[in-house]
């Protein structure tokens, strides 16, 4: 049996660092793709019973869902600009915070609320470089025609994101310093933006942005940044399996497929029923090939090369070296010097984003 362990104590303590660095404006806490991986519904209930009333969704149809669960009470902002009818409809449905990102978004969204006999609240969305969803800074006026010809939509907040704030503190705020301009241009027009925020979690710890009226943290709930740095974030989720088979190899003998590796001495192996299939060894597809890209790929490959790079899991608390190539359903770990049996527990440092949703997830 898999089982992915969430630390209960880890995300509360992640919540007090991003409370402690924002200065204590409200939380907008992102539970994207179900929640970073760590379980939509239980996230939000920890998060609820730590005082978050404010959460962010990309998809319409989990705003739904948090609304069936019972959570009635809690602003859920929808990430996602869209024209598109039935998302609409869902977020109409859910009584979420609709993003308007374009004039298009906006006609829609009010139409159909209009057809309802409904408002609805929305954030505007300035798109500051990540080329997505929102308004061009250049299009003052059609931001401004949301506020004065779209008398079904209710502008609550303004918002943008950042596409390189993990890496590159000056171009981030300057993005940030772009939101600033077009909300204090809202405001010579007489109207008013609403809630700000910016901040995402690498905004917010690694290129220390003013928290604005709120910040938006996601990955750092879970204490999975990509960012560098030491916050005082804990990771939590962890694989856990079962040992299906414990058995002895001789020298010489290959293991897994290509053979990568051969044993040296007799050696006593873990065989273990999880793999790429339930996200272990898994890495964010190498999708840019700019040439710095492709440079700083290789050089990565060619250090772990030279340093020989080992994997380890953990079998009864003791660390065991992986060895061989990870197969899609099975990992391979030398216990030569461990006390190991079938059953024993083997757990595995994993992203939870790529563990199958299949896999049941226990706060502890």
């Amino acid at each position: 049996m898999k089982v992915l362990i969430v630390e209960k104590d880890k995300i509360i303590n992640n919540l007090d660092k991003i409370r402690e660095k924002s200065g204590g404006v409200p939380v907008i806490a992102v539970l994207k793709a179900n929640a970073y991986g760590l379980d939509l519904r239980q996230m939000a209930e920890l998060l609820r019973e730590q005082g978050i009333r404010r959460f962010a969704v990309t998809e319409p149809q989990d705003a739904v869902r948090l609304r069936d669960w019972g959570f009635n009470e809690e602003e859920i902002l929808i990430l996602r600009s869209t024209s598109c009818a039935e998302d609409i409809k869902q977020i109409l449905t859910a009584c979420a915070t609709a993003t308007i990102g374009s004039y298009d978004a906006a006609v829609a969204l009010n139409g159909l609320a209009e057809k309802d006999g409904v408002s609805c609240d929305v954030h505007i969305k300035v798109d500051t470089g990540m080329g997505r969803y929102g308004f061009e800074p250049s299009e003052l006026e059609r931001i401004l025609s949301v506020y004065r010809f779209m008398t079904n939509l209710n502008v609550t907040g303004m918002y943008t994101h950042f596409p390189c704030a993990f890496r590159s503190r000056k171009k981030t705020l300057e993005q940030c310093n772009v939101l600033l301009d077009v909300a204090a241009k809202v405001r010579q027009a007489g109207l008013e933006p609403g809630m700000l925020h910016a901040a995402n979690s690498a905004g917010l710890f690694y290129c220390n942005l003013p928290a604005l009226d709120a910040v938006r943290p996601g990955s750092s709930i879970g204490g999975r940044m990509t960012c560098r740095g030491d916050y005082g974030l804990q990771k939590t989720g962890r694989l856990q399996s079962s040992v299906a088979e414990v058995r002895w190899l001789t020298k010489g003998h290959t293991i897994g497929y290509g053979s990568a590796y051969t044993t040296k001495k007799p050696t006593k192996i873990a065989i273990i029923p999880v793999g790429t299939a339930d996200g272990y060894m898994l890495e964010k597809a190498r999708d840019s090939f700019r040439f710095g890209d492709c440079v700083r790929y290789a050089l990565s490959g060619f250090k772990s090369f030279l340093t020989g790079k080992r994997f380890y899991v953990l079998i009864n608390g003791k660390r065991a070296r992986v060895l061989g190539h990870v197969g899609v359903n099975h990992t391979i770990a030398d216990v030569t010097d461990i006390d190991c049996a079938p059953g024993d527990i083997a757990s595995f440092d994993v992203s939870p984003m790529f563990v199958p949703e299949s896999v049941e997830r226990r706060y502890v």
